[in-house]
């Protein structure tokens, strides 16, 4: 979910995992490697959809230009960690913090059954990475018994890690995520992610393994704003404090979903000035940008789009069959016009029925642009340019629709902020939320760690399972 402005430049953020593949990441993304399982400099694992590969992904999807450290601390082929591998490669990142402006480290690895906050042999380092305000996200679990555990992974459970639990991205709660009041600090999208590895192949995963990293990226992204904007990066009360302000209220739970653009719109409201302090960087504002929509299902699966902003992510959503609003924000450059991208990625044909997406309109801060303006056209296919038409409502072919927004949408004065303003006043963007306090305990971790996996899928390993696109061939597309 990066935007114009921030997306990870100069950070680096930790993996904990089983290994990078060349399959997922770039060489040049991996800026430190080490494997604690076979006590080599080589952290990459011969399974090209290695968990921690998928884990990096979900990362540099939304902060693309972070710079990725991979400890691995599972041996080729296993499936489990030992805890004093975990311990020796967060030792690891306590010393070298600084050398490497780390922000975050995002561990999806479950194990061990915590009902209240608990202290393990980890403790002791990730008080020590809180101390130097680098953040640590943990995966919840996928045990969630249909919603009645009550109960999460050992290491989320800790006071200071960030405790992630998988939201259906929808405004629910998956029965198998694992969550405890006050324990679970924040909610992010865990279902149906879709992944896609350098040859353009896509995978489909579910589960708080990515989760979690939806909330590393977003620590990634505030960091490099705080820092920016006010000179120091938040700490980790802060970071959850600001995230529980701008999140979206879980109906009935008491949970909050993450929305990054919203958290960053917030920090620039509270931190913002008219340049980046030292950088001469432009000054940036907010964007207000409604979608209105509505679709037809196929199979039983709604439509769904992904909003981008100059090609960034800045969020999505799956529409129903009656035309409504879908409200986003992004933080942007001030006084120059953007692309704000409709992108329709599940196009497809099941049991007879069609499924299709309809865009009517796209609002940004105030003004309304028809599916049909003169400054709106139809990317075919994928966002490259090449196959371009005159705007259309019709979103066939998993194609895009641009609108050329003019710069005068994008002063650095009031309106803008107005506009998100009443849309959280209207309760589109969510509202505060208070986290509750946690009770304290203590745990022996003596049993092994593994990926954090929800295994009712086709890779059992991942939670993972092939997404095949099928074309509608009404639509003269080969299947």
């Amino acid at each position: 979910m990066a935007n114009s402005t921030y997306t990870g430049r100069g950070e680096t953020v930790v993996v904990i995992d089983s290994g990078w593949s060349p399959t997922w990441e770039a060489a040049s993304r991996v800026v430190y490697q080490h494997d604690y399982a076979n006590n080599d400099a080589d952290a990459r694992n011969p399974s090209a959809d290695t968990h921690g590969a998928l884990v990096t992904s979900t990362i540099l999807s939304q902060a693309p230009d972070l710079g990725i450290i991979a400890l691995k601390v599972m041996p080729d082929g296993a499936t489990t960690a030992s805890g004093s591998a975990i311990e020796q490669a967060l030792q690891w990142v306590v010393a070298h913090a600084s050398d490497y402006n780390i922000v975050g480290v995002n561990l999806s690895l479950a194990g061990g059954s915590a009902t209240s906050e608990t202290t393990t042999i980890l403790s002791d380092e990730l008080a020590s990475l809180a101390a130097k305000r680098v953040l640590v996200s943990a995966a919840a679990g996928n045990a969630g018994q249909n919603g009645t555990a009550t109960d999460v992974s050992y290491f989320a459970a800790d006071h200071n890690t960030i405790c992630v639990s998988a939201s259906g991205g929808d405004g629910t709660m998956p029965g198998w995520a694992q969550r405890v009041p006050g324990i679970t600090d924040l909610c992010a999208d865990g279902t149906d992610i879709r992944l896609t590895d350098l040859a353009g192949r896509t995978l489909m995963g579910n589960g708080s393994s990515f989760a979690a990293p939806a909330v590393t990226a977003a620590v990634a992204l505030a960091q490099q704003e705080a820092i920016a904007l006010r000179g120091s990066a938040l700490t980790q009360d802060e970071f959850l404090s600001l995230a529980h302000q701008t999140g979206t209220p879980i109906a009935g739970t008491g949970y909050t979903d993450l929305n990054t653009q919203a958290l960053l719109t917030k920090i620039g409201q509270l931190y913002g000035t008219t340049t980046v302090p030292g950088t001469g960087a432009p000054a940036t504002t907010s964007a207000a940008i409604l979608v209105n929509a509505k679709g037809a299902a196929a199979a039983g699966v709604n439509a769904h789009f992904t909003l981008l902003v100059d090609g960034h992510a800045v969020g999505g959503a799956t529409v129903g069959t009656a035309a409504k609003n879908y409200a986003f924000t992004a933080t942007v450059s001030a006084d120059s016009a953007h692309k704000v991208q409709v992108q329709y990625d599940n196009d497809g044909f099941a049991g007879g029925q069609d499924r299709n997406l309809f865009v009517d309109s796209v609002s940004v801060n105030g003004h309304r642009y028809a599916a049909t303006d003169a400054a709106v056209t139809y990317d075919k296919g994928a966002l490259d340019a090449r196959d371009v038409v005159k705007g259309q409502s019709g979103m066939w072919w998993n194609g895009t629709l641009v609108v050329a927004a003019d710069k005068s949408l994008f002063g650095a004065h009031p309106a803008a902020q107005a506009q998100v303003a009443e849309l959280q006043a209207s309760d589109l963007l969510g509202h505060a939320v208070s986290a509750n306090a946690a009770s304290h305990g203590t745990a022996d971790v003596t049993t092994a760690w593994m990926p954090e996996t929800f295994p009712a899928f086709e890779d059992a390993a991942h939670g993972l399972h092939a997404w095949y696109d099928a074309h509608d061939m009404a639509h003269g597309v080969a299947a």
